[in-house]
């Protein structure tokens, strides 16, 4: 019985290795996966626990993946924006019997046009205008102030108004950041 299975295994063997692997188009430019270069807030502070307070931050800045990055892209017809963005949340920890402060990370899209002067205009793609009315605000505390794409830079700088936690003053703390990405990789359609 075995003996029977020995060739139907080499057909598929070789039938397998024939076959074409069909990879993804990649989008032309300006889409692409934008990575932070940048991350500077107008007052100093330690949001990623380093103990110092400063307004640079990309260098001791730890997101939840790889890269904190904007990929810009064609969904279809429709260009779009998914955004990494990350917030701080008070929880009570029942492992510890404590009350602790951790970064919560996500993605949200918008519909994103190029606008006059290099602007990026920002609309509700699907059912985010049902949480928000303003599609420059991505959570409750991370308002997008302005949107740029700089074409020969291959660059994208993003100014917000963002609530962060200070951990050495042990404060939550709002204030302007100022993001700025570069082109990283091409975008692929999906």
């Amino acid at each position: 019985m075995t003996n029977n299975f020995f060739p139907l295994i080499l057909a598929l063997l070789f039938l397998s290795s024939c076959t074409k692997i069909d990879l993804p188009d990649i989008q032309e430019e300006p889409y692409g996966v934008y990575n932070a270069v940048s991350i500077t807030t107008a007052i100093p502070i330690d949001f990623s626990r380093s103990g110092r307070q400063t307004t640079e931050h990309i260098d001791d800045f730890s997101y939840c993946s790889e890269f904190f990055s904007i990929e810009w892209r064609l969904n279809k017809e429709t260009p779009i924006m998914d955004f990494d963005y990350f917030d701080f949340h008070r929880w009570y920890n029942e492992e510890i019997m404590e009350e602790e402060t951790i970064m919560g990370c996500g993605v949200t899209r918008r519909i994103v046009h190029l606008g006059k002067n290099n602007s990026l205009e920002l609309s509700f793609f699907g059912d985010d205008g049902t949480y928000y009315t303003d599609p420059n605000r991505i959570d409750t505390y991370f308002k997008i102030k302005s949107l740029e794409f700089f074409q020969r830079q291959k660059s994208i700088k993003l100014v917000a108004q963002q609530q962060f936690y200070d951990f050495v003053t042990e404060e939550f703390v709002e204030t302007e950041v100022t993001y700025r990405f570069e082109f990283g990789s091409p975008a692929f359609n999906y």
